[in-house]
């Protein structure tokens, strides 16, 4: 039946499948799932539901009308004899297969049950036990730390007299020599500090008598330098604005739900129109992506309109 084929082809592609007068079939994710009980973990898994209430979304009219090449109104003629064709099986208590999906029952009160297939996704239940941790015996016998034995000690020189004396010369020999030469350099250090502070003294006086002229100077040539940057660089961005193209959108309509917006998106494409569509605060438009200059966007709205009508609007 063409409708076994409608619910297969829509019902895995888009999660949601609606069929008139019938019901609703959708695809549910369950996590996976630990009893403590037990002690079995459930693997993730997909089930196909179905339920007895639906909503029309004109989807599977405009999918007989593009499969079969129908215009709707055909189209929908066609849904409705293949609906009767399903409630009359349904009613005789033949079981209507929806290969991969599950089985559609009928009862005497006109109620219609389902019974979904296992999907091929659904995975075994796990058995977890808790690990025990035992503690091993012979890991908690302590061994010795290892202790490095200590430094040798150093040994002390054998003095003699020939030794100390020697040594008693070479000392006061480096005293003497050290002293000579620490005097000339401790001299020569203490000129070069007062030269060094006595030449910063009087530069510093030398540029207190010319700083305030000099900075006034200064700043005038600044402030005229950063005027003259900011002229020039509004006088650019002004002419970049001017000769650069913009993207915009023009609005065609504005819809609460995705799936309607998605619809009429999939409307116009059929009929050779190109719409994107895109969200924004907490509405989904399906638009036209105009590209032209700042100066031209009112004359590309009204090229829209006349197309699609008056309530095209734009947007930045």
């Amino acid at each position: 039946m063409i409708l076994q084929q409608y619910i297969q082809e829509v019902l895995f592609k888009q999660r949601v499948c609606v069929v008139p007068q019938l019901g609703t079939f959708s695809v549910q994710h369950f996590p996976s799932h630990y009893n403590d009980h037990t002690q079995t973990l459930t693997a993730p898994r997909e089930q196909v539901m179905f339920t007895q209430q639906w909503q029309d979304d004109g989807s599977c009219v405009e999918w007989i009308a593009l499969k079969e090449n129908l215009v709707p109104a055909v189209a929908q003629r066609k849904l409705e004899k293949y609906l009767e064709e399903l409630k009359a099986d349904l009613q005789s208590g033949k079981p209507v297969v929806l290969p991969g999906i599950g089985q559609l029952r009928g009862d005497f009160t006109g109620n219609i049950h389902f019974h979904a297939e296992e999907l091929p996704v659904e995975k075994e239940t796990l058995e977890i036990r808790p690990i025990e941790r035992t503690t091993d015996q012979r890991s908690t016998n302590t061994t010795p730390a290892f202790v490095p034995p200590p430094p040798p000690e150093a040994l002390e020189p054998i003095m003699t007299e020939e030794v100390e004396d020697t040594l008693e010369a070479v000392t006061e020999e480096s005293g003497f020599k050290w002293w000579w030469a620490a005097i000339p350099i401790a001299a020569i250090v203490i000129g070069l500090a007062a030269w060094w502070y006595l030449s910063g003294i009087s530069k510093a006086v030398r540029e207190s008598e010319t700083l305030p002229d000099s900075n006034a100077a200064t700043q005038q040539q600044l402030a005229a330098a950063a005027a003259d940057s900011l002229q020039k660089a509004l006088a650019d961005s002004t002419a970049k604005a001017a000769i650069t193209p913009i993207t915009y959108y023009a609005v065609v309509e504005r819809y609460k739900d995705s799936s309607a917006a998605a619809k009429m998106q999939r409307k116009q494409a059929a009929w050779g129109k190109t719409l994107v569509l895109y969200k924004r605060d907490s509405m989904f438009r399906t638009a036209v992506e105009l590209h032209s200059l700042a100066a031209d966007t009112l004359t590309q709205r009204d090229s829209v309109r006349k197309i699609f009508g008056s309530k095209v609007f734009l947007e930045f």
